[in-house]
C-alpha cells in the first residue's frame, strides 16, 4: 500500500498503501491511545521508544469486497490518484508478485523542500483469519534513483485488511511511523501527520469506488485458494 505521512494529510504518509516491516516492538508497543472516533473512522496515537515521531493508527471499515481493497493499495500505477501530494510513484524492481521495491516523489508546499522515499513493499494472505496484510519499510537499492529532494524514513507502516462479515465491506486497519526528516522541526511532523489516518482513509473510499478499478489477479487467485482448500466446517 502507499502511505508516507510527509506533510499536509497523507502526503505525510505512506504509503495508505500499506501498511515492510513492523513497527517496533517494546513495552509500550500496544499502548495505543483513541484521539478521535468520527466519520466511522477511529484514530489513534502511539509514542515510540527511541523516537520523537509519534505513531498514528485508523481503523474503519470501507464499503468494497477484500479484493478490490487491496488491489487498490497495492497498485502503485493509481498510487497518484488518491494519495495526497504524491507526484511520482513506480516500481523500481520487482522482488516476487508479492513484494517490490517502490520510489515515491512527493511535492512540498512552497518553502519546504520535496520529500522522497524509497520502500520495501510486501503483501501477505492469511487464509485462516482471511486477512492481506501489507507492509512498508525504507530501503535501499541500487535501481532507486538518486535523490535531489530530503529522503524521508517509513520506520513502519503496516495495513491489516479483513472482509467483513457480509463479505461485501473491508475492515482495513493502518498504522505508520514516518520520519520525514530534514529541519522540520517534530512538534510540527507530529502534529499534521495526526490527519493522516482520517485523510488515508477518505480518499481509499473514494479510490475504490470508482467504475474502472481492475483486480489484481494475483490477490484474487490467493483468496480464491484458500477457500478451495479450506476444510469444511463441522456440522452443529
Amino acid at each position: 500500500m502507499h502511505q508516507k505521512p510527509l506533510l499536509r494529510g497523507s502526503s505525510l504518509a505512506f504509503l495508505l498503501a500499506v501498511v515492510l516491516g513492523s513497527l517496533p516492538h517494546d513495552a509500550a508497543a500496544d499502548a495505543w491511545t483513541k484521539i478521535d472516533d468520527s466519520d466511522g473512522i477511529a484514530i489513534y496515537r502511539r509514542e515510540v521508544a527511541g523516537s520523537d515521531v509519534i505513531a498514528f493508527r485508523g481503523e474503519g471499515v470501507i464499503a468494497a469486497p477484500l479484493v478490490r481493497v487491496a488491489s487498490v493499495a497495492f497498485d502503485t500505477a493509481r498510487a497518484p490518484e488518491w494519495i495526497d501530494s504524491l507526484a511520482d510513484a513506480r516500481v523500481v524492481r520487482r522482488i516476487s508478485d508479492t513484494e517490490y521495491v517502490e520510489y515515491d516523489h512527493f511535492n512540498m508546499p512552497i518553502l519546504v523542500k520535496d520529500r522522497d522515499f524509497v520502500t520495501r513493499n510486501r503483501l501477505e494472505y492469511d487464509p485462516v483469519r482471511k486477512a492481506i496484510t501489507i507492509r512498508l519499510r525504507s530501503t535501499t537499492d541500487p535501481a532507486a534513483p538518486p535523490t535531489s529532494h530530503v529522503r524521508g524514513e517509513l520506520i513502519g507502516s503496516t495495513f491489516v485488511l479483513t472482509p467483513t462479515a457480509d463479505g461485501k465491506g473491508t475492515r482495513v486497519s493502518g498504522d505508520v511511523h514516518c520520519d520525514p526528516r530534514g529541519s522540520l522541526p517534530t512538534w510540527l511532523v507530529n502534529m499534521v501527520q495526526k490527519d493522516w489516518p482520517r485523510t488515508t482513509f477518505k480518499r481509499l473510499r473514494a479510490q475504490v469506488a470508482k467504475p474502472n478499478i481492475v483486480e489484481n489477479p494475483m490477490i484474487r487467485k490467493l483468496v480464491e485458494a484458500s477457500a478451495q482448500t479450506a476444510p469444511p466446517t463441522p456440522a452443529p
